[in-house]
């Protein structure tokens, strides 16, 4: 069972992007000097330069063509992939840093306090490969020998339901999450979510992808690897894993798709609140609700995300399944969870399966996958520690005041949209006045008065790796788990790794999140021009502002509850306006194999782009001299960024987020200050006449 507490936290209210241009054919001859090179750009208008190696340093185009690689063309052409990483950005340039600072931290002894013991011990830990060499295989052996000898549904409902079991965050045939209920957002809920699929898309058990087929055989790979190591014969592994398969695509026909579970239409259908005795109702046998109860996860408030689901482990979970289901867990228990934290040969196999998944030629240096393991273990002690040695409180203050400036704007538009009626314009201008506003660092950590109860040893004291991460599962588990049945804390910003270079807006709570890892870099600098700023970091907290007024965020209410304040009038109009974005979206081809981008799955990023440089471009309009274009180049490279093939193929199908020369171009050509910035002309890629402006305008 997967858990997780968000401390007043969304149903991730995700980020940003969109894509546009004129299609046809276009063919550039790229002068080289001693040759010349032939680009034909097909349906799509703009080359995908986001897949390394894509875009030759001879490939020299103007802003009026391309302005993404115009900006970048440098940064571009010679960018290179550190080892182990499947792309690099200028976020992932900022991340480096931020990662090389925590890792000296991590290996200074002169370091001290509590937060610094814990992250510096599970840090050491996981180096220690002579004491994980020593442990060998032995923590999956465990686990192999118990799921393997359950020989009864009852006995695998006994284990499913053991305490022990859950708090030791033991894979389980569902998931659960804390956080602040939709309905009412005062208090906290526990929602119940569908058994995990190892292919991650209930689409992938109806026909591969190219990316499930990558999926799948790494996922055969690394359980056929770990089966053998804990006693199994190749054929023997190959029958647990076949049975696997067999459960996960029956219980795939219940499961919503990726796609189907993001789109705003079928939030509602995701909402579902029920008692103990409807879920002893809906799945007498399935026991889910007496297994709850035995795992101490007793709460007022019950959220059933997926009813389908329940529907059909409920028609799964019978004698005839068992072997199906024990190989599921077993696999999921076994190879997914145990293969990366055995000894140096599991994780040496781990990675080099991963690689060639992911089109990687090399391994990120030990020191960096610790810092990975230890970042996601123990997020919040990092934190303060980050925090306080990095980031001061003018920054908070800074960003807290464009912050106030650009809500403000924000103000000013919503009140001047005369599509929308009154009623709905006011409620808007509510819904942003109550916007609450977190930034850089929290004044108050949801762990603070129980850190102290969690204590990491060392080698020499006896710890392992294995049971460092026992404890820490069951030290969250007891946090998340003793907040059921009371009240949200709206005092706790429940991030737990402000240190990322993100920002997001939470719909549950209405919040805004702007991370101390994002205030740097070329993304904000205390000292860089009005411009600058605000074609960087302006722009990122425009478009998570604008979360609270997309498809999404018209679902909810100012306090975060799932309440439309919509007029059905104004909702379809803006309905009518999203739909042009989409379709013109769906009009480009990405990918030379004909890939189109998918605009309705990436619709709430497409309106959050839009929006954030609406609202910036009015306050330019406002600013005496303003340099528009020193503003649209850094709108242009903060989404720098290559990735191998494999990468963006991932990104396509999975990323609720265009990619990010999409991000740049297709955003910039909606706005006629670009055009009248840069003097496009009819006929240039980067050109779009005011009347198609004008008809794919949202706010």
């Amino acid at each position: 069972m997967k858990h997780k507490i968000f401390l007043a936290a969304a149903i991730l209210a995700i980020f940003a992007a969109f894509t546009a241009g004129g299609c046809g054919s276009y063919t550039s001859s790229l002068d080289s000097g001693q040759e010349s090179e032939q680009f034909t750009f097909a349906e799509y208008p703009w080359v995908n330069s986001n897949i390394i190696g894509r875009v030759p340093e001879s490939y020299r185009p103007s802003p009026q063509e391309d302005f993404y690689v115009w900006t970048n063309h440098d940064w571009i052409t010679s960018a290179a992939l550190k080892p182990g990483n499947i792309e690099t950005s200028g976020f992932s340039e900022i991340d480096d840093s931020i990662q090389a600072n925590l890792i000296a931290l991590m290996s200074d002894s002169s370091l001290q306090g509590h937060d610094a013991d814990l992250v510096r011990n599970l840090y050491a830990l996981w180096l220690d490969w002579d004491a994980r060499n020593s442990e060998g295989v032995k923590a999956a052996q465990n686990a192999f020998t118990v799921i393997s000898s359950l020989n009864s549904i009852d006995e695998l409902t006994a284990y499913l339901a053991s305490k022990d079991v859950n708090a030791k965050n033991r894979p389980s045939l569902f998931e659960v999450n804390v956080m602040a209920d939709m309905n009412d957002s005062e208090y906290y809920c526990l929602y119940i979510s569908p058994t995990a699929l190892r292919l991650e898309d209930s689409e992938e058990y109806k026909s591969l992808t190219e990316n499930g087929a990558r999926a799948k055989k790494a996922n055969d790979a690394k359980a056929s690897y770990m089966l053998q190591r804990v006693g199994c014969s190749e054929s023997e592994a190959q029958a647990i894993m076949d049975r696997a398969y067999n459960f996960e695509k029956a219980i795939a026909e219940y499961i919503m798709t990726r796609e189907e579970s993001r789109l705003p239409e079928n939030r509602a259908a995701q909402n579902n609140p029920v008692t103990y005795d409807q879920l002893r109702s809906m799945s007498p046998v399935f026991p889910i609700a007496d297994m709850l109860i035995s795992a101490d996860l007793v709460s007022d408030r019950l959220n059933l995300i997926l009813p389908k689901w329940l529907e059909g482990m409920n028609a799964l979970y019978t004698a005839s399944s068992l072997e199906d289901i024990k190989a599921y867990l077993i696999l999921r228990t076994v190879a997914d969870g145990y293969i990366s934290r055995s000894d140096e040969a599991a994780y040496r196999e781990a990675m080099k399966i991963s690689n060639e998944q992911n089109g990687i030629t090399e391994n990120a240096p030990d020191t960096e996958s610790a810092f990975t393991f230890v970042n996601d273990m123990l997020p919040k002690p990092l934190t303060r520690i980050f925090v306080n040695k990095f980031v001061s409180s003018e920054t908070k203050q800074d960003i807290t005041e464009i912050i106030q400036d650009i809500i403000a704007e924000y103000r000013i538009m919503l009140q001047g949209e005369e599509w929308l009626s009154e009623a709905t314009r006011a409620k808007a201008v509510e819904k942003l006045d109550a916007m609450k506003i977190n930034v850089a660092y929290p004044d108050k950590y949801s762990d603070s008065d129980t850190i102290n109860n969690l204590n990491i040893g060392t080698v020499s004291e006896g710890e392992t790796l294995v049971s460092a991460i026992e404890k820490i599962n069951m030290f969250n588990y007891e946090c998340y788990s003793s907040v059921l049945n009371t009240r949200v804390d709206r005092n706790i910003w429940a991030d737990e790794k402000v240190h990322q270079v993100n920002a997001y807006y939470n719909s549950l709570e209405n919040s805004i999140n702007i991370l101390a890892g994002i205030l740097s870099g070329d993304f904000y600098k205390p000292d860089a021009s009005r411009e600058e700023n605000l074609g960087g970091i302006g722009t990122f907290i425009g478009h998570e502002i604008s979360h609270a007024f997309d498809p999404n965020g018209a679902l909810y209410d100012k306090d975060g509850n799932l309440s439309s304040w919509w007029t059905d009038e104004d909702f379809a109009a803006f309905s009518a306006r999203v739909a042009r974005i989409i379709d013109h979206a769906n009009s480009i081809t990405i990918l030379e194999d004909g890939t189109k981008w998918n605009g309705s799955y990436t619709q709430t990023e497409t309106i959050a782009d839009i929006a954030a440089l609406k609202v910036i471009l009015n306050m330019a309009a406002k600013t005496e001299g303003f340099d528009y274009e020193k503003f649209f180049e850094v709108c242009a490279s903060k989404w720098k960024r290559v990735a191998t093939l494999e990468g963006i193929s991932y990104l396509i199908q999975a990323d609720v987020h265009p990619l990010n020369y999409l991000r740049a171009n297709a955003i910039v050509q909606l706005f006629e200050e670009f055009h009248e910035t840069y003097g496009t002309e009819s006929g240039d890629r980067m050109y779009l006449s005011p009347e198609k402006i004008k008809e794919l305008e949202v706010w």
